[in-house]
């Protein structure tokens, strides 16, 4: 009894706890404080790690004005700045790419990717009628100087005449290497020159007096300047990597698996005219795929019926790839040498009667480009038009597109 009657004691105690705070606050007091946070309002407590204000987007109200600060965009001797593209973008334009797209590519292309990308706020966007760049007055002035060569270009439309050929001797060079220019090259060996149109066009003469040199396209195009441009020129080749598992009725069995390489040349260019507009700035991205032979290789093909042996083609394929700008004068040749792709696109690939005889097979086959651009003010644009007529034949191999939207993934309209 006596220990029933000290818990009930301790439980009256405490609920007497728990209900005199309750009743003391019922009773009305005055407060003398007046900075007292009125009953049922939530206070504040500030914090030392506040987070900055987010920069505002096209989607608030307002938008950041030339040369002003922006909350979140504080660093020390950047503002804003902003370009005009209206008339550029007035242009006939593929809509399927957006064409400021090339404007933020060429800004990039020209000064890296580094001044974007450092441990300092940068922005750079662009929309239907603005580039926006938030950094310092030097990167803004180079900003502005890329965004000129397209708004206040000499000529807005650039004609294009590219030429790819399948070299079956590299000898070609014996009497215009001394006068070509070396621009550049790429990491397999590539090489990129200048050249004249005299040069050039007796270069390709040459050509069709031996055999084995093959034109594998011959495009002429009116682009926007500062777009890109790409070209293909390819062929599928089928082969078996290996066996399927079929399901039947009673029992399983294995088929050949047949699927598609791609062997060809495939090339993004996009030509840039300088301020003055008397030379171009050339941004090539060239890929060579040349599937040289499919070696046959017997398995075990785990059949419950027939053959326990089957044949796979294991391929040997030789790929490279260019990515360089050059710069060259209007009215000079741009010629691209891609390196040695054995048989590229080339009827006699494989020999004699496909038996790959030595002294049959090419074995020196050289991927070239030939690109020539030119403006409405071109000087030599007619006498271009009539030297860049060769009646070098086209091998008719593999399908040549071009096309203005490089995000197509190579299927022209």
């Amino acid at each position: 009894m006596n220990r029933r009657r000290a818990l009930i004691g301790s439980l009256w105690a405490s609920c007497a706890g728990l209900v005199a705070p309750k009743l003391a606050a019922q009773t009305p007091q005055k407060n003398a404080d007046s900075d007292l946070e009125p009953v049922g309002k939530l206070k504040t407590v500030p914090t030392q790690d506040k987070r900055p204000a987010r920069p505002k987007t096209d989607g608030d109200a307002a938008e950041p004005s030339e040369g002003a600060a922006v909350a979140g965009f504080d660093e020390a001797g950047h503002k804003w700045m902003n370009y005009d593209i209206a008339r550029y973008m007035e242009l006939p334009h593929d809509q399927t790419n957006p064409p400021q797209n090339a404007i933020i590519d060429w800004i990039l292309r020209r000064y890296g990717t580094n001044i974007w990308h450092s441990d300092k706020v940068t922005s750079l966007v662009a929309n239907k009628t603005q580039v926006k760049a938030y950094h310092n007055p030097k990167v803004l002035k180079q900003v502005g100087e890329i965004v000129e060569r397209f708004t206040e270009s000499t000529a807005d439309i650039l004609k294009v005449h590219i030429r790819f050929v399948a070299a079956a001797d590299p000898r070609w060079r014996y009497m215009v290497l001394s006068r070509m220019n070396l621009l550049g090259g790429g990491p397999q060996g590539q090489q990129i020159w200048t050249m004249s149109l005299t040069d050039a066009t007796m270069a390709l003469t040459q050509m069709q007096v031996y055999q084995g040199f093959e034109l594998l396209a011959d495009q002429q195009v009116e682009m926007i300047n500062g777009q890109t441009l790409s070209m293909i020129t390819t062929e599928k080749k089928p082969y078996n990597p290996g066996l399927q598992r079929q399901a039947t009725a009673n029992t399983q069995s294995t088929e050949p698996s047949f699927k598609e390489l791609i062997e060809g040349v495939m090339l993004k260019f996009s030509p840039l005219l300088t301020y003055t507009g008397d030379a171009v700035d050339g941004a090539v991205e060239l890929t060579c795929n040349t599937v040289k032979s499919m070696i046959k290789t017997r398995v075990l093909a785990g059949r419950e019926q027939g053959a326990n042996e089957a044949t796979i083609d294991v391929p040997e394929v030789i790929s490279s790839r260019l990515v360089n700008t050059v710069r060259w004068t209007i009215g000079q040749t741009l010629v691209i040498s891609g390196g040695i792709h054995p048989g590229m696109l080339l009827k006699n690939k494989n020999g004699f009667l496909n038996l790959r005889i030595p002294g049959t097979v090419p074995t020196q086959t050289e991927t070239l480009i030939f690109i020539d651009v030119e403006t409405p003010n071109s000087p030599n644009r007619a006498a271009n038009g009539a030297a860049g007529s060769t009646t070098l034949r086209s091998g008719g191999r593999g399908a040549v597109e071009a096309i203005d939207d490089p995000e197509k993934n190579g299927e022209g309209k």
